[in-house]
């Protein structure tokens, strides 16, 4: 029983861990840049992958694995 309780324990854990993936930052403006995002979570990789609007010009960019 006691093994039957760590185990279930164990998996739960291990279901609310976050993945640590490689990521790819594609940000668009006059041209075009590709940045790879590696061993980071999904949380992490879009607050490093961020659009910005400055004098006008707009930087689009979007995340992907």
């Amino acid at each position: 029983m006691k093994k039957l309780a760590i185990l279930s324990i164990a998996f739960v854990a291990v279901s609310f861990a976050s993945c640590k993936k490689d990521y790819t930052c594609t940000c668009s403006d006059s041209s075009t840049t590709v940045t790879k995002i590696v061993g980071v979570s999904k949380k992490t990789a879009k607050a490093n992958c961020v659009s910005t609007t400055s004098y006008g010009y707009a930087r689009t960019c979007v995340i992907s694995k």
